[in-house]
């Protein structure tokens, strides 16, 4: 199995080489990462500019590892076309990022929107983001590379679905105090916009007593914030690890026949103005 693992924090994060070390007991590794921070890159890719590639020493014997002067994209792009130098690559995997990739802020993903290049090469593709409540605590890379093997060895074995993005989410604890792993959909807030502090009852909700909107305490402006449950960011507030399959699919299926009338009526007027369509 040919595995490439990239990032948006840069070729020197650890959260990336915890990855990389993860990946190298599952198949053949090859690192492709930023030169430097492009968190919030989302899907921009270089178009109009030169990039550097430089091959870097690697801080794991066995693994190639390349940094490149350009977006997380811009390194599975020149990763798959050049850099695998004709080796079909198996899987993409993207990480681990510190700090969570949830709800509205996924499109913004640099960690995430890099496996997008996978994802469109029918490549299977995970993003792997550990989700600090807050600033100065240790992150366990540790844990979350252990969550990240577990998967690429699904993935390898057939075992998972390989038409998505597996993004996913892991609460930064110790694996003993997390409660248990959940599939999720994306919520429609930020993870970012409302206090995550570990001081309130949802930290000591069991998995057999799954919490809802009225387990958190926490006020925003006098309101509670949406955390609703079944999406990630209600998963990692409770201790879980979230997994949410994305698809990327822009056509708003729902307003298709609302649309019809309109366009109907929109080709009518200019057909009325003498001109022909």
């Amino acid at each position: 199995m040919n595995i490439l693992v990239t990032n948006d924090d840069g070729i020197e994060a650890p959260g990336l080489w915890a990855l990389a070390e993860a990946m190298s007991r599952v198949g053949n590794t090859m690192v492709v990462a930023p030169t430097e921070q492009k968190s919030g890159a989302g899907t921009s890719v270089s178009l109009h500019s030169g990039m550097r590639v430089d091959e870097v020493p690697s801080k794991i014997s066995g693994i190639e590892a390349y940094a490149v002067d350009g977006t997380p994209s811009d390194c599975v792009i020149v990763g798959l076309r050049q850099l695998a130098k004709g080796r079909h690559i198996d899987m993409v995997i993207s990480g681990i990022n510190a700090g969570a990739n949830t709800g509205r802020d996924i499109p913004y993903s640099g960690t995430v929107m890099a496996t997008l290049q996978g994802y469109f090469r029918r490549i299977p593709s995970i993003a792997v983001s550990l989700a600090y409540r807050e600033r100065g605590e240790e992150l366990r890379f540790d844990v979350a590379a252990m969550v990240a093997e577990s998967l690429a060895r699904r993935v390898e074995g057939g075992n998972m679905p390989t038409d998505v993005i597996i993004n996913t989410n892991i609460p930064n604890i110790p694996l003993s105090e997390i409660k248990g792993m959940v599939t999720t959909r994306a919520a429609a807030g930020s993870y970012y916009s409302i206090p995550r502090s570990r001081d309130s009852d949802v930290t000591n909700i069991s998995v057999t007593s799954l919490p809802t909107i009225a387990d958190f305490p926490h006020q925003v402006g006098g309101l509670k914030p949406v955390i609703e449950e079944g999406t990630d960011i209600w998963a990692i507030m409770s201790d879980m690890i979230s997994i949410t399959p994305l698809r990327i699919d822009v056509t708003d299926h729902d307003s298709l026949e609302a649309l019809e009338g309109h366009v109907t009526a929109l080709q009518s007027d200019l057909l009325s103005d003498g001109r022909r369509l």
